[in-house]
């Protein structure tokens, strides 16, 4: 043959020779299967022939292979399968190439198949629910299924979600794997800091302790006001915690603490900060003609723009002139 024949003419070859059906023909070089599209330019090298073994298939497992091929949802095939099917490494790996989650429909035993899981869990990382606990429980398929899909981690054994590397790369990824992680790194301030910066949201999955902890808390709310939304209610009724948010974002008021929001003198001293903030404030004082009045005259804080001030044109317009 010449170097650019590839496996599946060499297979044509020997149907005709051998009567052998295509689909039933496994061709090795060495130990490696050789793959269809495969030439044999390599092969060749080191000379002008190449020793092969031909391993036959059994008729029903190429018949099974060959439908799985042509099936836009092979998973479905799977799912409807005899048992020995679904123990049959040869038919099963190529559905789970296609369809990860197809793992659920495989045989306890192949379940069990550190190689099968892996293929499984890199096409689709929540496959790993359907691995044996023992393989739930090993790094390197766990570390698979969490780099194709961060939030993979809710299905490892617990001892993975307390491994701070393993963590920080589901986080990293995807914000709201921090869901999943051991109470105590979801208590880890840096690995809180890089959820919260991906995504604000994820803090609501942080530790009572982190969202207590008012430097840490401070600097999420510097970063995004939303975060205040998320701080423990003491902070959140924190006058200085709640007044320095407003000092970066006016909009941090409207996640202060009702208490807050509806209190006179705190209002107050929040407009005299940010002017902005009165339109996050309790509902009252927007209508209020003083603190209205006094928002105006704030400093370099005119009000006619704000929205408090929609309502109210002429006294906003009559504040401004007398400031």
């Amino acid at each position: 043959v010449n170097v650019d024949i590839v496996t599946l003419e060499v297979k044509q070859l020997l149907e005709k020779s051998s009567s052998i059906p295509i689909r039933e023909q496994r061709l090795f070089f060495d130990i490696c299967e050789l793959d269809d599209n495969q030439d044999f330019r390599n092969l060749l090298e080191s000379g002008d022939s190449v020793d092969l073994s031909l391993i036959r298939r059994s008729p029903e497992e190429a018949k099974w292979i060959e439908e799985i091929e042509r099936a836009h949802f092979p998973q479905d095939l799977l799912r409807s399968a005899p048992e020995e099917i679904r123990d049959n490494a040869n038919v099963v790996v190529p559905v789970l190439k296609r369809h990860g989650y197809a793992l659920k429909f495989a045989s306890h035993v192949l379940q069990e198949d550190r190689d099968v899981v892996l293929i499984a869990v890199e096409q689709a990382g929540a496959a790993l629910q359907y691995a044996s606990p023992k393989l739930r429980a090993d790094r390197k398929v766990v570390r698979a299924a969490v780099h194709q899909n961060a939030a993979a981690l809710a299905h490892a054994d617990d001892s993975l979600r307390a491994d701070r590397e393993l963590v920080l790369e589901a986080v990293t990824a995807q914000s709201n794997a921090l869901r999943y992680a051991s109470g105590d790194l979801r208590g880890d301030f840096e690995i809180v800091r890089i959820a919260a910066r991906k995504d604000v949201v994820a803090l609501q999955y942080a530790s009572e302790g982190a969202r207590g902890d008012a430097a840490l808390m401070a600097e999420c709310v510097h970063e995004h006001a939303a975060a205040m939304r998320f701080a423990s209610d003491e902070l959140r009724n924190d006058w200085f915690f709640v007044l320095e948010a407003i000092e970066h974002d006016p909009s941090a008021m409207q996640f202060a603490a009702d208490a807050l929001r509806h209190d006179a003198d705190f209002v107050r001293k929040a407009v005299e900060i940010n002017s902005y903030s009165l339109d996050f404030a309790g509902a009252e004082w927007q209508d209020d003609a003083d603190m209205l009045s006094f928002a105006a005259a704030m400093e370099g804080r005119g009000m006619s723009e704000s929205a408090g001030f929609h309502g109210h044109r002429e006294l906003a317009l009559n504040a401004v002139l007398a400031n």
